[in-house]
């Protein structure tokens, strides 16, 4: 029976834990068991909705028994229903949960994200690693906060993408779109990546609880750690988190001391009001600081990066058999970085300290219906990113000279409206999706200028003024052959305007080659015209296959152009010269991925992927040089784009014991060299390498888990393709040695 009700209690299981040997109750209740066992007995009574007991009967004369059960309350997570036409996508995604980012000792979002097929990132200090899809990198990607906050880093050489300003203990997951499809997350050319953070949780009564994580490691050596609080009731809801992470040098597996020190911490949090069912407003604020951060592959450290984050969202449903949902946002992401040389060899005769300002605000509407047998979401949305920033040198030996000021940036300014419509419908064994998108964006700036310590000018842009005009369009397929096999086609034209420093940048090595970058206001938008063909196969006892392919046509490539010195000298110590930012005819990039997974019914699980991209330029300009002069050019036909990773292969195998609750896995990573490199661009090779990687998963309660492993077991010495090469010499970027490392959570 009930014990608060009561009443009758069907289906509960009655066990005889000695044998095995059991019934169900009925729909009144009343069960009947023959017991062979010598007394006494232990009997087991469970039921899925209710706390399972155990009792012991004594003695074979008791006939009648009355079993009180108690209810059981078991919390999910909140889940938000939109309706049967929200398919697979007809592209491929990749998606990183809370529970991936817990078990690991990562620290810094870009590098959880290199663990993912055809994913992988730029290294040029201890955080900061800025993604790469595809071959697709910087503002060819559009990265993303909770459904459409965006933030704009102050760092010339991003040190601060939009991920360095986001705790990795206050993700829920991410998401990774491939390709120019996904339009109505904004402009998209290359893919879009989307992180989502915690979401306050509404409960009936008002509750509290508590959330806590530690975890520590060797080399590298340091902690990060998070404290929480959430809570509310049926009507309000909250939570306010702070994390802290600080971390010294680290050895390489040749024993090499790599420059890596970080300070980071934040706090922030959410308030959620249900004024109705269906009806939810939230704020949100982030404030986050990092202090004397190093990047050694950079000619300065970050000093200090303050971030300031503010958002509101109405999320609204229950209007009617037509709308769906509505959605609205408005945000604001404010940026103050400071950086400089005091920790580098030549300061003793010149320091140079840079302050970059750097705001992004925003906000979206959008509004999903049920039209033409389909539902369509159609929205606006609009982005304005503020940008302004000085470096101030103070020459050492020189002191009767006055401090010399520079325009990193001055006063510059890109403003995007964007209108947009994505359509869904589902037939017997197809879906269908179509996107449109278009934007209007308009950038300006103060004059561009650079000027020597005499006064006399260097480099001057009066013509700093553009808009342009971006439609970009996708259409997609999914085939369900059978209930187990699909075939997936999706097009799309994703057009995506130049970014802050392409357009406006002055006289800074902001690439990864060893030149002076100057800003282009009249740069076209890239375009990029990608296909991608996609098959799965999902079977309950054999596991799921994926396999994808995919060809992009990139009109109006960004590249770098070299200046002849006599028209505009570089002014950094140590460059070969100058490049302007300009567009080629166009850009080709091909790849694949391949991923296998085995059924979550079994206790063990083995997961599989591998990828690879190629990019091609196909008349590439080299630069010969002598003795550190630029004496001729020649054309290079197919030349390989530069920084695109090489074929990676991901291998992880573990087991499941006690009902998994503990969980040892091994993960194997295989890169091959990459020997396709820019010739133009006197690009350097990268040999492959082999990294093993052990992790222990406890879940020891619900209230704790424990996670220890070790990281790069071997000892391997090796860094990645796109790590940049040490300021000041030819020595590469090493990746971290091997590291024990130790995490807990405690949920209460």
């Amino acid at each position: 029976m009930d014990a608060l009700s009561r009443e009758p209690v069907e289906n509960a299981q009655v066990i005889i834990l000695a044998t095995g040997e059991g019934t169900i109750s009925g729909a009144d209740g009343f069960f009947s068991l023959s017991v062979s066992h010598k007394f006494p007995v232990e009997l087991s009574v469970e039921h899925i909705t209710y706390e399972e007991i155990v009792l012991t009967v004594e003695s074979n004369k008791t006939t009648d028994l009355i079993l009180y059960l108690s209810p059981k309350s078991t919390y999910l997570d909140e889940v938000t229903v939109l309706g049967s036409f929200e398919n697979e996508k007809p592209y491929r995604t990749e998606t990183i949960s809370a529970k991936t980012i817990t078990k690991t000792s990562i620290a810094d979002i870009g590098n959880l994200l290199r663990r993912e097929p055809n994913v992988s990132g730029v290294r040029k200090g201890a955080v900061g690693i800025d993604p790469v899809v595809r071959g697709f990198k910087y503002a060819q990607l559009n990265v993303q906060l909770d459904g459409g906050t965006k933030i704009e880093g102050g760092c010339p050489n991003r040190m601060d993408p939009v991920l360095a300003h986001i705790d990795i203990n206050d993700l829920e997951n991410i998401t990774v779109y491939k390709g120019p499809f996904a339009l109505k997350y904004g402009p998209n050319m290359g893919g879009v990546i989307s992180l989502t953070t915690y979401t306050p949780r509404f409960y009936e009564k008002f509750e509290n609880h508590i959330e806590a994580f530690a975890g520590g490691q060797t080399n590298h050596t340091g902690f990060k750690s998070s404290f929480g609080v959430n809570g509310g009731n049926d009507v309000v809801a909250y939570y306010v988190k702070g994390n802290y992470k600080k971390y010294g040098d680290y050895e390489a597996g040749n024993g090499e001391v790599i420059t890596s020190s970080l300070e980071q911490y934040n706090i922030g949090g959410k308030l959620a009001v249900q004024p109705a069912i269906g009806h939810t407003v939230t704020a949100g604020f982030d404030r986050s600081w990092g202090r004397n951060v190093d990047f050694p592959a950079l000619p300065m450290d970050e000093r200090k990066d303050d971030t300031y984050l503010y958002n509101i969202n109405y999320f609204g449903t229950n209007l009617g058999n037509v709308v769906n949902y509505i959605r609205i946002k408005a945000y604001d992401a404010h940026v103050e970085h400071e950086m400089d040389n005091k920790s580098r060899p030549f300061s003793d005769t010149l320091v140079a300290v840079s302050q970059i300002t750097a705001n992004n605000a925003g906000g979206k509407f959008g509004i999903n219906m049920n039209v033409l047998k389909g539902r369509v979401e159609a929205g606006v949305d609009y982005e304005q990113i503020d940008k302004d920033g000085v470096r101030t040198k103070y020459l050492i030996l020189q002191p009767n000279l006055p401090k010399i000021y520079e325009d990193l940036w001055n006063n510059a300014s890109i403003k995007n409206f964007g209108l947009y419509a994505e359509w869904q419908r589902s037939f017997t064994s197809l879906d269908i999706i179509i996107a449109m998108r278009y934007d209007h964006n308009v950038a300006n700036s103060d004059t561009l200028i650079r000027g020597k310590e005499n006064g006399n000018v260097v480099y001057e842009n009066t013509n700093t003024g553009s808009a342009y005009n971006n439609f970009s369009f996708s259409a997609g397929i999914t085939w369900h052959i059978n209930e187990r096999n699909s075939l997936m086609f999706s097009f799309g034209r994703g057009v995506r305007s130049p970014d802050m420093t392409e357009r406006f940048i002055i006289l800074l090595p902001v690439s990864y080659d060893p030149y002076d970058y100057l800003g282009n206001p009249q740069l076209k938008p890239e375009v990029n015209y990608e296909a991608d063909l996609g098959y799965s196969f999902i079977q309950n006892k054999s596991g799921t296959l994926q396999v994808s392919v995919f060809y992009s046509f990139v009109k109006d490539y960004i590249l770098g152009e070299l200046v002849p010195p006599s028209q505009v000298p570089p002014q950094t110590r140590g460059v070969l010269g100058v490049k302007k930012f300009t567009n080629i005819a166009y850009a080709r990039l091909a790849g694949f991925e391949l991923s296998y997974a085995t059924p979550t019914r079994y206790k063990w699980f083995a997961r599989f992927n591998a990828a690879y991209t190629f990019g091609v330029n196909p008349e590439a300009v080299q630069y010969v040089r002598e003795n550190g002069e630029v004496v001729d050019e020649r054309i290079i036909d197919n030349d390989p784009l530069p920084e695109i990773p090489p074929f990676e292969t991901n291998i992880s195998l573990g087991y499941g014991f006690f009902a998994k609750k503990l969980v040892p896995e091994l993960d194997l990573r295989v890169v091959a060299a990459q020997n396709k490199v820019s010739e133009a661009n006197y690009e350097q090779t990268t040999p492959g390498f082999i990294t093993a990687d052990f992790v222990l998963s406890y879940h020891y309660h619900e209230f704790l888990s424990i996670y220890t492993g070790v990281t790069n077991i071997l000892n391997t010495n090796y860094y990645e393709h796109l790590n940049r090469r040490i300021i000041g010499s030819k020595g590469p970027l090493y990746e971290p040695g091997r590291m024990f490392y130790l995490n807990l959570r405690f949920h209460l």
